[in-house]
């Protein structure tokens, strides 16, 4: 699964916190430890010091034991184990009455330190040092239990088990908020930028600090949207001018190709070269048309009027022009009204929508077909339903059948005298008028076109 910036930057900051915690505590441990064995090794040499001090200063061996019981028989929080060398015990405190220390392996006169196990109270710290006594050497160990120093240390570890993964946590979740916030901006931009459409282009995304990384990333796509919205403009203006140019061209060829039917004696081959050039010349008339409309509308300059239209009679009106081409391909053009819907717009423009709309159910709906248009009245909007029983459009295509000279079928739509920009010219009036055009299809069952345009569009026009 692939995750966001923000969930990448919030797993890597808690993964560096992390082995940050997890060195951090591992160095606490470890100073921790030190530092308590020394405490321990530093008290275990003090009381040995005492120790050697009563044993050098005994004359004999009932004055040693005398002393010897009277300061450490009782002793708190030590034990003491005193031993000749044949390792029997000279003296032992209370404590250890039943248990014994366990011997060295080497003793020597300058004191040895080592943890070695004990009987129930674990394990032991111990100091050896051989001392000179009354009667000869003296093996010499002070011991203390190692119990609360491996008790604090469990403690020590228990605490950094419960706050290491509490803080992970806090901070994990401090981490995504402040990540959460650094890329506001970019989310910012990413609904900005979806927002610029080719119909769009004079909006910008928004720059809130222009001095930081995302302002220069938002600059920068600022500039590229500049580029962008001139470029379109001069293609627009270039197909707005060449489509005003070959207006005239076009005309001439037409009226001296009219001129030569009707009045040069041609051959029938001549004749059908002429008709040929006509078709042409007629296709290509309506194509330039076409082009200087989506121009006019692309660039916000196409003739705006406002005025009250009563859709079920503008709908009426296309359909009586275009039943004659339907019954002569054998179709049945219905209509199921509700009355008059009013709306405010442009009528020429709309009429123009509707006709497209109709042709182009006539030229794909096969002979004996049916072509049935409804109106609605939605709320405060108009409906216009145009379904036919044709050919169909197939799932593939229609998310590219408003597109400029897209057409399903090339070759089809060439013969049919289609140029692939009645649906744009359809759309681009539509969203003009602030309403909505949606085509669904089914191959072989035909297809539905549903036109809305609201009572009141907004500054329309």
């Amino acid at each position: 699964m692939r995750m966001s910036i923000r969930w990448k930057l919030t797993c890597w900051y808690a993964g560096v916190l992390a082995v940050v915690l997890t060195g951090f505590s591992l160095a606490i441990y470890l100073v921790m430890r030190h530092q308590a064995m020394e405490r321990i090794d530093d008290g275990l040499k003090e009381e040995l010091s005492d120790v050697i001090f009563e044993v050098k200063r005994a004359s004999d061996a009932k004055g040693l034991d005398e002393w010897l019981h009277r300061r450490f028989y009782r002793h708190e929080g030590f034990d003491f184990q005193i031993t000749n060398p044949n390792g029997e015990r000279v003296f032992a405190n209370a404590r250890l009455a039943n248990a014994r220390l366990p011997l060295p392996s080497r003793v020597g006169e300058m004191p040895s330190y080592e943890s070695v196990p004990g009987d129930s109270s674990g394990r032991w710290r111990i100091v050896n040092v051989q001392a000179q006594g009354p009667d000869g050497p003296l093996t010499i160990q002070v011991a203390r239990s190692l119990t609360s120093y491996h008790h604090e240390l469990e403690e020590l570890v228990l605490t950094f088990l419960l706050t290491g993964p509490l803080t992970l946590l806090v901070a994990g979740g401090g981490g995504y908020f402040l990540a959460r916030r650094v890329l506001r901006p970019v989310k910012t931009m990413t609904r900005a930028a979806n927002q610029i459409t080719a119909d769009r282009l004079s909006q910008r995304i928004e720059v809130d600090n222009p001095d930081d990384e995302l302002g220069a990333l938002a600059q920068t796509l600022n500039r590229m949207i500049e580029r962008l919205e001139r470029s379109f403009v001069e293609i627009r203006l270039f197909t707005a001018d060449a489509s005003h140019e070959l207006r005239t061209p076009l005309t001439a060829i037409r009226t001296e190709a009219e001129v030569a039917l009707s009045k040069l004696p041609v051959s029938h081959e001549h004749q059908q070269l002429l008709a040929s050039i006509l078709e042409e010349c007629d296709r290509l008339a309506r194509l330039t048309e076409q082009l200087l409309t989506i121009s006019r509308e692309d660039a916000g300059v196409a003739q705006q009027v406002r005025e009250r239209v009563e859709v079920t009679q503008t709908v009426k009106g296309v359909m009586e022009t275009m039943r004659v081409l339907a019954e002569s391909k054998g179709l049945r053009l219905q209509l199921a009204e509700i009355g008059p819907v009013e709306i405010q717009g442009d009528g020429a423009r709309l009429r123009q929508v509707f006709f497209n709309l109709i042709d182009n159910a006539i030229k794909y709906t096969p002979e004996g077909g049916t072509i049935e248009i409804r109106i609605e009245r939605i709320d405060a909007a108009a409906r216009v339903i145009i379904r036919d029983s044709g050919i169909g459009i197939p799932a593939e295509h229609l998310p590219r059948v408003f597109d400029r000279f897209y057409r399903v079928d090339k070759a089809r739509s060439r013969e049919q005298g289609g140029t692939g920009l009645g649906l744009t010219i359809a759309r681009s009036i539509v969203v003009a008028h602030g309403g909505q055009i949606e085509l669904s299809s089914t191959p072989g069952h035909g297809t539905t076109v549903t036109v809305t345009l609201p009572a009141e569009p907004l500054d329309l026009l």
